[in-house]
């Protein structure tokens, strides 16, 4: 393996000798150096392409990337996107659960395409450790061979033999669900206290009233952040300044990382398995108390469908009897948005077309697909800002008990977090959660 195949072999870090806690770093540079050994071009030629159909295409096209000095010269520049998770490599559901749980590390190369950035071989591991070590040290700890690289990365570049130059290069995004987002951003890790938004300042108490469109929540900005940051560091026994903790681990060593701009939002997390399965649940509960089918019925449609190409594999499960307790149908994300998609269909000529209950789950439909379309214009933007204030206000006239989660008030975002960041789609954390199979397959053939 050594001889035909450049393997970058890991690096062992020792957090507590006597404890024997340790984590490994497969050096980013040498990594990357790998990479690019072969027909950098290709690698590089996805920022130079201008001729663009639509506006927003890339993260390239957003506000965000266009704004960065760094990135506004006319040479070649490595623009990394990582993503930071934690994974269970035993059955999350038995006895090993949480004893065994890694947090890892990825990167990918954002020059590239977004559909070759999707591919598992285009995502590489920089950092394995137990996720109870990286709670007990800290990300600043954990990240520090990863962040020293970066920043030679960043002030002297990499030199690429076949390209002929040194080439320099950052991170412009850092990919993770809100969980994870918030630990290395230095933001509160819960969402029931009273800042838990980390695109603006606004009070989880205004989500019931007050709308995202309306302006009155105002976004976080880089220098009002570290105002923040010095805020809580100064009176440590105090609660959190607006929801933030503690510095950033990448902006503290990182030159051209924002916090504030540098975690997108994870539509996987916040709509396909947050508010889908949640609307879904309160919409079905609500169309068998109005006895347009029962719940039998509508799992024998499910069951016998006739499902084709990928839909075959995200075909949705069958639905429980404790559904409507629950408040969620328990499906994974391709599973929620298959049924969401294809429910017209399944009881479509059973439901009512005024049905209010049946208008909020099509406005939500349109949302989903809006959201995630690999293109969009200013026109589309705009229609997706109408559709997510149609459907805050159909939710709340149909569900008045039920409360609008933070999740709700992080879609509200997304028309504006479109401009800034590009298409959503292309930044969740869907494709990097899929290479958690591949580890977790190691892991099962290892163990005895």
């Amino acid at each position: 393996m050594k001889s035909h195949f450049s393997v970058v072999e890991p690096k062992e870090y020792i957090l507590k000798k006597r404890e024997n806690k340790t984590f490994q770093y497969i050096p980013i540079l040498q990594s990357l150096s790998q990479v690019l050994k072969n027909s950098p071009e290709k690698h590089l030629v996805a920022t130079r392409n201008s001729d663009r159909a639509s506006k927003y295409q890339s993260f390239q096209d957003g506000s965000h990337f266009q704004k960065k000095m760094f990135f506004s010269s006319d040479e070649d520049i490595l623009s990394l996107i990582l993503y930071i998770d934690d994974l269970e490599v035993c059955n999350p559901l038995g006895t090993s659960r949480k004893i065994h749980k890694v947090t890892a590390v990825y990167w990918v190369l954002g020059n590239i395409p977004a559909h070759a950035r999707s591919a598992l071989t285009s995502i590489y591991l920089a950092i394995l450790c137990k996720a109870s070590d990286t709670k007990q040290f800290g990300f600043q700890t954990v990240l520090e061979p990863l962040l020293r690289d970066l920043q030679s990365l960043e002030k002297d570049g990499l030199f690429i033999p076949s390209f002929g130059k040194v080439i320099k290069g950052t991170v412009v995004s850092v990919v993770a669900d809100n969980l994870g987002a918030h630990a290395v951003a230095g933001l509160v890790e819960s969402f029931s206290g009273p800042h838990v938004c980390r695109f603006c300042l606004g009070e989880r108490s205004m989500f019931q009233t007050t709308e995202v469109r309306s302006g009155v929540f105002q976004r976080r900005r880089e220098e009002q952040h570290t105002l923040h940051v010095q805020t809580a560091l100064s009176s440590p026994s105090l609660s959190p300044c607006y929801g933030v903790k503690k510095q950033c681990a990448l902006s503290e060593k990182l030159c051209y990382f924002d916090v504030t701009s540098g975690f997108p939002p994870d539509v996987l997390h916040n709509l396909l398995e947050g508010v889908v399965p949640l609307e879904l649940a309160l919409s079905l509960n609500a169309f068998i108390k109005n006895k347009y089918f029962s719940l039998v019925e509508f799992n024998d449609l499910i069951a016998q469908f006739p499902y084709k190409w990928t839909d075959r594999t995200n075909r949705p499960h069958l639905v429980t009897a404790t559904f409507a307790a629950k408040r969620s149908l328990g499906g994974n994300a391709h599973e929620n948005w298959c049924l969401l998609r294809l429910l017209p269909f399944l009881i479509g000529l059973r439901v009512p077309e005024s049905d209010p209950v049946w208008q909020v789950l099509m406005v939500l439909k349109d949302i989903v697909e809006l959201v995630m379309s690999p293109a969009h214009t200013e026109e589309s933007i705009c229609y997706l800002d109408t559709k997510i204030a149609e459907h805050r206000q159909r939710f709340l006239d149909v569900f008045p008990q039920n409360k609008l989660i933070p999740k709700h008030h992080f879609i509200e975002h997304y028309p504006e977090l479109i401009r800034e960041f590009g298409p959503l789609s292309a930044l969740w954390t869907m494709c990097f959660e899929a290479k958690h199979s591949f580890f977790k397959k190691i892991d099962d053939e290892l163990l005895p």
